[in-house]
């Protein structure tokens, strides 16, 4: 099996993790566990008989599974269509976590266990497909079906949690003592729609690579990049950018940049130090080798820069996430052509109930997908010549039910919560930028939120996880911690990968925005002793 196979990509984006093995051995084992006493498990009846009947909640199955850890699979739907599996394991630790799902979902995928192995940590957890059947890339489960939207954007995961809480508390025979929601991509919008609008139902959530603005950021500034990077729709197989520009691209900002932190390792400790403009290289007059034509040099700009529409400013994807030839890079999100015969692989290793769109990347098939389907109702609807005119008229339809941009968090910390931000600087998918925005937005909204809200930006690392960086960090023991303990984790720590994907004892730290961390100069580049958080240059 090559490298590819052994990962499920979560996202939107987001990718889910399959190497369950190597993240578990890189995990902080489970603090304070309750596991049930001898009489307790006696008492533990892994049947649909022994479960309560819930209003409009029908279990369809129930089966002992003694893969991971040894636990009680239940499967059940909420309502006509909300699907949810939710898993009791035998020795439970008394908390519950939910996981997010990944792109337009459509399938069950659960990103606390298979980011985090919750399950093996004891966790009884939970995911839903949030009330469609379909592949993670193909939003036509959504024309005129608001039912659905609503569902996909907030409905369905509190429904699910709410359910699940009750069935989790029936089964253990006792009340649950922490609450957790886990999340990456579109989970990690699933995260903080739950802390804006449900901020009752989980006392910690941890909200990475977070797509939560689904109208302006996903939709408008992607159909941006799409018009020049494939500016006629219909012919999607070669894009303005191919492989030679993007390496191009990215050799000019490793050779400017690498080394401004102290390190030339191909990775920017903080891109935002990284003062590159892509129309350095455009070509001069009759050169047409080693530089990027007009339409080049505008399509990577429509990437790197910012985007405004409806008074708006999207901002742009960082520099250092070209990554050429990588799956979680630039070309797997906007510079990638259609490959007739060839889906795009989405969740990796996730039978999807549908075959993937025929779409060339990640951006390109979202985009289209919300705007065809979310704002216009419409299959058929192209972007050859859109120019955004009706644009905030059909987003405000649809943008409460589906973004979660609500800076007010009041409600959810009154009652204790805790949330988590986290984004790669390498994710070529969700920009770290956008969620900086966020971050300050709540900031801005109220300077006392900082007591209880805490952003981690990974340098190196792609789209939830992955990339040159160190991107193992344990972010549900983390969320746990604080939450048990009270006391807000100021920096945390974060490992690389070897060779065959298992965490090594090399790494550095994350710290908590806005401070970076900053090489000493002397020691080992991969010791996390030789670094320490400092306030940004």
């Amino acid at each position: 099996m090559n490298k590819i196979k052994k990962i499920r990509l979560l996202s939107l984006s987001l990718f889910t993790i399959t190497l369950q093995t190597a993240l578990i051995s890189g995990c902080i084992a489970p603090q304070n566990q309750a596991s049930p006493t001898t009489a307790e498990k006696s008492l533990l009846q892994c049947s649909i008989k022994s479960l309560p009947q819930l209003t409009d909640v029908t279990i369809t199955s129930v089966s002992q599974e003694p893969g991971l850890a040894p636990h009680c699979k239940v499967a059940g739907v909420i309502g006509p269509e909300i699907h949810f599996e939710l898993l009791l394991p035998d020795e439970w630790n008394g908390k519950f976590v939910m996981g997010g799902g990944g792109g337009f979902a459509g399938s069950i995928v659960n990103g606390a266990q298979d980011l985090f192995g919750a399950v093996q940590k004891g966790y009884a957890t939970v995911a839903t497909d949030t009330g469609h059947k379909g592949n993670a890339l193909d939003a036509s489960w959504a024309l005129n079906h608001l039912e659905r939207l609503e569902n996909f954007g907030h409905q369905a995961v509190h429904r699910t949690a709410v359910n699940a809480k009750a069935l989790t508390e029936a089964y253990y025979g006792r009340d649950i003592d922490r609450n957790y929601f886990v999340g990456c991509s579109r989970g990690g919008g699933q995260a903080l729609m739950e802390a804006q609008r449900y901020p009752e139902d989980f006392e910690g959530i941890v909200a990475m690579s977070p797509a939560y603005n689904w109208t302006h950021e996903l939709g408008a500034r992607w159909i941006h990049v799409a018009q020049r990077m494939y500016p006629d729709p219909t012919q999607i197989e070669t894009p303005v950018i191919g492989p030679e520009a993007l390496k191009l691209i990215g050799e000019a900002v490793m050779i400017q940049c690498d080394a401004l932190d102290g390190i030339k390792d191909g990775i920017l400790n903080d891109p935002r130090q990284c003062d590159f403009d892509v129309a350095s290289l455009a070509c001069e007059q009759g050169a047409s080798r080693n530089c990027l034509s007009p339409e080049q040099v505008e399509a990577a700009q429509a990437i790197y820069g910012d985007f405004e529409v409806d008074g708006q400013v999207m901002h742009g994807t960082p520099v250092g996430a070209e990554l050429p030839g990588n799956p979680v890079g630039l070309e797997r999100w906007y510079t990638g052509g259609y490959k007739p015969g060839k889906d795009l692989d989405f969740h990796e290793g996730i039978d999807d109930q549908t075959p993937a769109p025929p779409v060339p990347n990640g951006t390109w098939a979202f985009a289209t997908g919300i705007f065809r389907y979310f704002l216009y109702n419409d299959p058929d609807w192209s972007y050859a010549g859109y120019d955004f005119e009706d644009f905030a008229h059909k987003a405000a339809r649809v943008a409460r039910s589906l973004n979660a941009d609500n800076p007010d968090l009041s409600a959810f910390r009154a009652r204790g919560g805790k949330l988590i931000m986290d984004n790669g600087w390498m994710d070529a998918s969700m920009s770290a930028y956008g969620t900086i925005k966020y971050y300050e937005s709540v900031i801005d909204h109220d300077p006392t939120a900082s007591e209880d809200v805490r952003l981690f930006l990974r340098p190196g690392v792609a789209h939830c996880v992955f990339g040159p960086g160190p991107d193992v960090t344990d972010y549900l023991a983390a969320i746990d911690e604080w939450v048990e303990s009270g006391k807000a984790p100021d920096q945390l720590p974060a490992q690389f990968r070897g060779p065959d994907f298992q965490p090594t004892d090399e790494g550095r730290i994350l710290c908590a925005y806005p401070k970076v961390a900053k090489y000493d100069g002397k020691a080992d580049t991969r010791d996390t002793t030789s670094f320490s958080c400092v306030d940004p240059d």
